[in-house]
């Protein structure tokens, strides 16, 4: 026969301050006269002593962890290196760590000890690790059962803002009927690389500098460039190398510079190790400007910039020609191959060839720079 359990109302009174970190007290009250009898340990509960529990440590934080987190503290765990992550993450280092705080911030305790020799998983980061791998695990296992291996209707498109974007979306409408598109905006190659390297985006458009400093494809995504622009230098008209056709790099020395937009997908960093092999290191100051602020600051003398053959230079301010390729940079498709087939890719790089020539066509007979200097256009690769 089971023992009749203590009545429900009223049996348990809190005390002290509800929530929070608190500790808190339970008080158990004895049964009404008649009531059934209790076994011993329900008794000793009974005896009026105020039980203590344990804080309550379920503190939700404001940061909600995402599968993308996850897979952030995967690959930690599999490099053993915040540095060798950012790289294969395709972020810098210091938005990683910057990053991997708020993660932690949001399990509530360190999830990694820092040593000398890399990263290793702390008791609580181990136990979310494992946590961590089952459900993305049984994520990608979902998704490959979906009908169509997880396929979607629309296509999410991640590319840095330029000028021919609002036309290319709508040849892409026209084109591609069937798959709606939107659309994620940043100049960073490394963060748009994080996007798909997190399935926040199908594809992505942009511009890299060579291999050693792009950041890498992710798994399960692969690369198409389609174009080779080689850069010129934006300066001010009143510059004395304004009235040259071509300087190189060695000229350039001593000059104030604005790095690249998205300068931390490695675009500083190739302009850093050019000037060094061309003999000096680089001054760079006014980092994140937008392009209108570039303008205006460039046109005041007050730095100079490199320069794509799209841009159509403002008053106040002349483009020359750089000697050499070491800055060229790559127009890239990257794209996620289990979610968009290669003929659609081919469409997005067709599509945007038929708006990108004519742009580079006017601009060759009417800027000088490349009027002047054949090799300094860009260099288109067809579907």
């Amino acid at each position: 026969m089971s023992t009749p359990m203590p009545p429900r109302t009223g049996a348990v009174r809190r005390a002290g301050r509800r929530g929070g970190g608190c500790a808190r007290d339970l008080q158990v009250r004895k049964p009404a006269s008649g009531g059934a009898s209790w076994c011993p340990t329900q008794r000793r509960m009974a005896s009026g002593t105020l039980l203590r529990l344990p804080p309550n440590r379920h503190n939700f934080p404001a940061m909600q962890v995402e599968l993308r987190h996850l897979r952030v503290l995967t690959q930690l765990a599999e490099t053993g290196s915040i540095t060798r992550a950012a790289a294969t993450l395709g972020v810098s280092q210091p938005t990683l760590s910057n990053q991997l705080r708020r993660i932690e911030k949001a399990f509530g305790g360190p999830l990694f000890v820092r040593g000398a020799t890399g990263i290793t998983p702390t008791p609580l980061g181990r136990h979310v690790l494992a946590r961590a791998r089952g459900v993305l695990a049984d994520m990608d296992d979902l998704l490959a059962t979906l009908p169509g291996g997880g396929s979607r209707s629309g296509i999410r498109l991640g590319t840095h803002p330029h000028i021919l974007l609002g036309e290319w979306l709508r040849s892409l409408e026209s084109e591609l009927p069937h798959r709606a598109m939107t659309t994620s905006l940043d100049f960073s190659g490394a963060v748009l690389t994080q996007l798909l390297a997190n399935d926040l985006v199908d594809v992505v458009f942009m511009g890299r500098v060579a291999d050693h400093h792009a950041p890498p494809c992710p798994p399960g995504t692969t690369e198409r460039v389609i174009t080779v622009e080689p850069c010129g230098i934006a300066l001010a008209s009143s510059h004395p190398l304004a009235r040259r056709s071509r300087v190189s790099l060695t000229d350039l020395a001593g000059e104030t510079w604005i790095p690249p937009q998205g300068g931390d997908d490695g675009g500083t960093a190739m302009l850093r190790a050019a000037c060094e092999a061309a003999g000096y290191t680089p001054r760079f100051r006014y980092a994140g400007m937008d392009m209108g602020s570039t303008v205006g600051f460039v046109a005041a003398g007050f730095a100079i910039t490199l320069a794509s053959p799209t841009w159509q230079p403002g008053d106040g301010i002349t483009i020359v020609a750089l000697s050499g390729h070491a800055t060229d940079s790559y127009r890239v498709l990257r794209w996620r191959t289990s979610t968009v087939p290669a003929n659609e890719i081919d469409i997005l790089h067709r599509t945007y060839h038929e708006l990108y020539k004519p742009v580079v066509q006017r601009n060759s007979v009417t800027l000088p720079w490349l009027a002047d200097n054949p090799d300094a256009r860009p260099r288109t690769i067809d579907v």
